[in-house]
């Protein structure tokens, strides 16, 4: 099982990465809220969790009729530590010493959202480190989150992401590649209108090819005219 500051940082990861999709995306909205929720996550201070149209709705915590500070920690703390198992109300309402009635009420002044709606989305958000940072399969991804199989995640996954876990994990890995590519290679050009790589991605791709099999200097960058 993971440790808790293991468990964010995916989150945190993933969050990031969401960031950066969304700044590419030109959607400055979205850029903005997955970093807030990431920079609120490295603080310990759990949040409204964001969907995939990235609304603002129930992103307001109401100072009155919610929880304190660390008992929005102790809750998060907990259901983190058991997000591969089921977890229960009744017994999230028993660790703060509260009636059932009392917690769900303070829970949806403090996030936002019913207890059960913000557990599912924080196993969405593991998941999502997962994907991004392991080789794990998605039903594999979909047990250690608490999920009973694939499909149940997948339903889950494209409820609140607005995307299939299998089309979010390629898209997003296609985006760190395409960065990687554009750090390694300066000045990489987009492929051409009718589909064929640019001339810089051409040229790129072969020195990236001859890499391995030429003896010359080590230390040329992989783009850099030989000429």
């Amino acid at each position: 099982m993971l440790e808790q500051s293991s468990r964010d940082l995916l989150v945190v990861t993933a969050q990031l990465i969401e960031a950066a999709c969304r700044a590419r995306d030109g959607d400055s909205h979205g850029t903005r809220a997955h970093i807030a929720l990431a920079v609120a996550l490295l603080d310990g201070h759990p949040g409204p969790r964001i969907t995939g149209n990235t609304s603002d709705r129930g992103s307001r915590q109401s100072p009155r009729g919610g929880f304190a500070t660390w008992q929005s920690r102790r809750l998060a703390a907990n259901v983190d530590a058991n997000l591969a198992g089921k977890i229960v109300i009744k017994d999230l309402a028993a660790s703060l010493n509260i009636s059932v009635g009392h917690f769900c009420r303070a829970f949806k002044h403090t996030f936002g959202m019913p207890a059960r709606n913000w557990i599912r989305h924080r196993r969405i958000e593991l998941a999502q480190g997962l994907m991004l940072t392991t080789g794990a399969s998605l039903s594999e991804i979909a047990l250690s989150c608490g999920m009973s199989d694939q499909s149940h995640f997948t339903r889950s996954f494209r409820r609140i992401v607005g995307e299939t876990p299998s089309s979010w994990r390629q898209t997003r890995h296609g985006a760190i590649d395409e960065r990687v590519t554009e750090l390694a290679c300066p000045g990489t050009m987009k492929p051409n209108s009718d589909g064929a790589p640019g001339l810089t991605q051409t040229r790129c791709a072969r020195a990236k090819s001859a890499k391995g099999t030429s003896s010359t200097d080590p230390l040329r960058r992989p783009c850099e005219n030989p000429e």
